[in-house]
């Protein structure tokens, strides 16, 4: 048995829609464990994917070593906001949702030197095993094409809160440019495929609230045919959707780029790399160029800054 991660459900706040991602024990010898289409009306392919796998657990994978190896930090400033104010999005899922105490976030600017005139908004919980400099750390390794999707991280703490809808380790909750967390284990690789899912709707339109029909590259008929040419999922966990497939596609590309050889090397050579070879270069053809290393960001996309606040 190993511990893989299923998507849990789906959450629901107008426009918002969470995408949890949770670990469970897959079958034994189930050769589809993650999704079966008998079962579940939106896996794709048929519930097919690449094999032999890509090892996108999530959780500590060599996924996550490589990107910690070879995803440079940036340097950053941290500058806390003070204990009467919670940007709108914090409180509502930190507080209103999952019935953390106020009093058990810090609130953080975070400036990275890579997009020096727009700081993105993390509300770390003090009970998270990660520090906040661990967090802003980790942060910076994303690149700054994919990280302005996104312009606020919270953090839980890592045991599960009492709200019985979230049971998730970390979602995308992309019209409050929000990506949350709670993981000890694993973080960098985790953070990777939820920002794509920022990306996705961003492709449409910036700011577009995510995943929404029509609002995300994946829901169109140019991804929808880049899956039916190859005929299997990036993965297991993309198998259950477009828009999971093409996150999943994402952490591929950026792979890609950044492991010396690229993806054939970190995938030992896998003789079935052309079983997704539509799907790698249509995620190239639109997103590719956020998914490098270096550069600054784009003002003109990044998702906007928090406005709207709780007094607490």
């Amino acid at each position: 048995m190993f511990k893989a991660l299923l998507l849990a459900f789906v959450a629901a706040r107008a426009p918002v829609l969470a995408y949890q991602l949770q670990a469970r024990n897959a079958i034994s010898n189930d050769k589809y464990p993650f999704c079966n289409p008998a079962e579940e009306p939106n896996c794709i392919a048929g519930g097919k994917y690449l094999v032999p796998p890509l090892d996108f657990s999530l959780e500590g994978d060599i996924g996550d070593q490589a990107y910690n190896q070879y995803l440079p930090t940036r340097t950053f400033t941290l500058s806390q906001w003070t204990n009467s104010k919670m940007p709108e999005p914090c409180y509502y899922w930190g507080v209103t949702a999952d019935h953390w105490n106020p009093a058990d976030f810090v609130v953080y600017n975070v400036t990275f030197s890579d997009c020096p005139a727009s700081p993105w908004v993390v509300c770390w919980n003090n009970h998270s095993p990660k520090t906040i400099n661990q967090i802003a750390t980790q942060i910076s390794r994303i690149p700054v094409g994919m990280r302005q999707s996104t312009s606020i991280y919270m953090v839980y703490g890592d045991s599960e809160s009492d709200n019985p809808l979230f049971k998730g380790y970390i979602a995308t909750l992309a019209a409050d440019g929000i990506i949350v967390g709670r993981s000890a284990g694993f973080f960098a690789t985790s953070l990777i495929h939820e920002t794509g899912h920022a990306v996705d709707s961003n492709l449409v339109s910036p700011n577009a609230p995510h995943p929404g029909s029509g609002s995300a590259f994946s829901s169109t008929t140019a991804w929808h045919n880049a899956v039916a040419a190859d005929g299997y999922a990036v993965s297991a966990y993309g198998a259950g959707s477009y828009v999971e497939d093409f996150a999943e596609t994402g952490r591929a590309v950026l792979l890609d780029h950044i492991y010396p050889g690229g993806l054939a090397a970190w995938s030992g050579h896998n003789p079935n790399l052309t079983q997704i070879t539509n799907q790698l270069s249509t995620f190239r053809s639109v997103a590719s160029q956020y998914y490098v290393t270096g550069g600054w960001c784009d003002l003109g996309k990044k998702f906007p800054f928090p406005t709207d606040l709780v007094s607490v």
